[in-house]
């Protein structure tokens, strides 16, 4: 059995022989979809800071018109390799939103780097292709992706928005300070996912250097945090530092935290799935969409 999805449908589960032919569709996942009008999807290509030739995954609005240029979030991670369904993507570009899932280089030592070399070469090469409209750039992340979006805000000020969904905004904290302290979190900043490559003691200055919270004062973009009551993996508290600290510089910051949920955030009900939701389409209208004027009007 396999699961096969699209950028415009969930998987689905099939059943097949060895050798992957005679596909029979065992679950039709979701029926409701078949008369809605989702977008497309295609892969750019760009030279990101390094002259690194890198690729992103680019979802279009179902009504995408070829040179109309568009409010374009970009969602960070690290590589992004296909173009399968992702359902908040998918409300995105119902909403009149190009989505970008773009890819980036890492050097060990110094992570926070990767995503100013590569999002904003990939920003540059879509407004060069007419898709992006360079006033009105989103980003957001979840999880590694939270903590890259804090990371990049520092250090860039062309996003109008940006979104941390249970991301941290301190490593020295996440790594002392976590239900999961000695299981993943040492390991995640010294070797794997953070790629510090040293202990906190060893190079100290290294992990001040990617906390985001460290540098909240030279943040200018709107900031919303979404974060999961019961999230052991990167616990609210962390993330709640940066709420802090921007209220503190009198910087434009919201922070939900869903008391139920995980790691993720609103993953706990369907009431908070929606709210979840609804909160990052509305933070982008508010932004991407609407006038300076206006949307300061409106706060």
């Amino acid at each position: 059995m396999l699961t096969i999805a699209d950028v415009a449908r969930p998987g689905d589960v099939y059943a097949a022989g060895p050798d992957l032919k005679d596909l029979r569709r065992l679950v039709r996942t979701n029926p409701q979809l078949d008369g809605k009008a989702l977008g497309t999807a295609g892969l750019v290509d760009y030279l990101d800071a390094d002259g690194h030739r890198k690729y992103g995954v680019v979802y279009y609005p179902p009504d995408y018109a070829k040179g109309t240029r568009y409010p374009t979030v970009f969602n960070v991670y690290e590589d992004f390799f296909n173009d399968t369904f992702d359902p908040v993507i998918n409300v995105l570009t119902a909403n009149g939103y190009v989505v970008v899932q773009p890819s980036v280089d890492f050097d060990v030592g110094y992570p926070g780097e990767a995503w100013v070399k590569g999002v904003t070469a990939a920003a540059n090469r879509l407004i060069d292709l007419g898709v992006a409209d360079s006033s009105k750039l989103g980003v957001h992340g979840t999880s590694y992706g939270g903590y890259a979006t804090n990371l990049l805000i520092t250090q860039t000020n062309r996003f109008r928005a940006a979104i941390n969904i249970s991301g941290k905004v301190d490593i020295i904290s996440f790594y002392t300070d976590s239900p999961r302290l000695g299981v993943r979190n040492v390991h995640a900043a010294e070797k794997s996912q953070d790629r510090l490559g040293a202990t906190l003691w060893q190079q100290p200055q290294k992990y001040v250097q990617h906390s985001a919270v460290m540098f909240a004062d030279r943040i200018t973009t709107p900031l919303l945090l979404l974060t999961g009551g019961q999230d052991s993996n990167v616990p609210a508290d962390n993330t709640r530092e940066m709420f802090y600290a921007l209220r503190r510089l009198g910087k434009e910051v919201t922070w939900v935290n869903y008391v139920n949920g995980g790691h993720g955030a609103g993953n706990a009900s369907e009431a908070d799935y929606r709210d979840y939701v609804g909160r990052i389409v509305g933070w982008y209208d508010e932004h991407l969409k609407k006038s300076p004027k206006a949307a300061a009007a409106d706060r």
